[in-house]
């Protein structure tokens, strides 16, 4: 698992085949359509997006339910669980460095099984347009739709960490 870090390796919820799991990836995983993303690049005379394009995503230019299974699978060395989290968010409060608890603020929820992409992404990055076609990419706060055993920014008195 990377180290969550403000805008660049960044924390996402994934739903698939309803079970919930903690990844901490590169931002740039989560433009699920690279093909809308490479056309707007191309569209502002931009044709570099190839570079742009993570070794973990080579063949999968437009990721959705039908190849989340091999995307996961690429992905598995990422894989958080909310006690590491926890713990590494606590970490971080306690050496003082409290402006740093936004790298903690997950990024995305991606529901492969509904088929619904959710972004709290913090900078003018819109994942939320790059989605298949038969996707719904929304901007707007998740948090609430986190199973409750795995907001890691609860602390073990039930206290949110993102409010100390």
């Amino acid at each position: 698992m990377l180290e969550p870090i403000y805008a660049e390796n960044v924390i996402v919820g994934v739903i698939h085949k309803k079970q919930f799991q903690w990844y901490v990836t590169d931002r740039e995983l989560w433009y699920l359509d690279y093909v809308k993303f490479a056309q707007a690049f191309e569209n502002e005379g931009d044709l570099a997006v190839d570079e742009y394009i993570e070794p973990e995503r080579k063949g999968i230019e437009v990721l959705g339910s039908e190849n989340a299974g091999l995307f996961l699978k690429r992905i598995e060395s990422y894989k958080g669980d909310a006690a590491t989290l926890l713990k590494l968010f606590e970490d971080k409060i306690e050496s003082g460095e409290e402006e740093d608890v936004l790298d903690f603020i997950p990024s995305f929820l991606v529901d492969f099984d509904q088929k619904t992409f959710y972004s709290l992404f913090p900078e003018p990055a819109s994942f939320e347009e790059y989605v298949p076609s038969d996707w719904k990419g929304t901007y707007e706060d998740f948090t609430g739709l986190i199973p409750e055993t795995e907001k890691y920014w609860v602390n073990k008195d039930g206290e949110s960490l993102f409010e100390v």
